[in-house]
């Protein structure tokens, strides 16, 4: 009995140590991984474990710019306006009527010439013209110069209203410019006239 346990020890340590080194290895059959211990060889290629490569890590994305709004367009500056015309002395025109082939005023007449005297003071600085009309009675020469008396008749009764003669136009139109049209020979009462401008405009 005791001659049969020392044969099998012996069996075992023979086998042991007729082992080769290639076969000092674990082995897992369930993965088929071989995992060398001690002095065993390094496993070939097709036994090494492949590991999965792994993607760097995505760089996260800048953030959005911030929102600048558009500049908004400025409306142009307005243009100067020109200067408002200076104003005008307001013009206020008088007018005197004669009798028939007459060229001396009469009542009604110097009141109104005393009133244009008045608004031509009242004004300042204005230039007075004066021009007087006639009818169509008689010839173009004899009312031209008819007209001229009618005009120079008003321009005295101003003076003697206390303006200057120097600053008083006369200006005779015969009947050229009638009031009221008519045909020659006629006696228009309108048309027998002196108009007295205080804003310098020949009427």
């Amino acid at each position: 009995m005791k001659n049969t346990k020392a044969t099998f020890s012996l069996l075992i340590l023979s086998a042991v140590l007729a082992t080769p080194a290639s076969g000092n290895w674990f082995a897992n059959p369930r993965t088929g991984l071989n995992l060398n211990i001690g002095s065993a060889p390094n496993p070939v290629p097709g036994e090494r474990i492949a590991f999965a490569e792994v993607a760097p890590p995505i760089a996260p994305a800048p953030p959005p710019a911030p929102y600048v709004p558009p500049p908004v367009a400025q409306a142009p500056p307005p243009l100067p306006q020109p200067a408002p015309p200076a104003p005008r002395p307001a013009v206020r025109m008088f007018v005197v009527f004669f009798d028939f082939d007459k060229f001396q005023l009469s009542q009604e007449a110097q009141a109104i010439v005393r009133e244009a005297v008045a608004a031509a003071r009242q004004q300042g600085g204005v230039r007075v013209v004066v021009t007087g009309h006639t009818d169509t009675v008689g010839s173009r020469a004899y009312n031209q110069r008819l007209s001229e008396r009618r005009a120079q008749a008003v321009r005295n009764e101003m003076v003697r209203g206390g303006l200057a003669r120097n600053e008083i136009a006369t200006v005779g139109r015969n009947f050229a410019d009638p009031l009221i049209a008519t045909g020659p020979g006629v006696r228009e009462p309108q048309n027998r006239r002196a108009v007295i401008d205080l804003g310098g405009l020949i009427s």
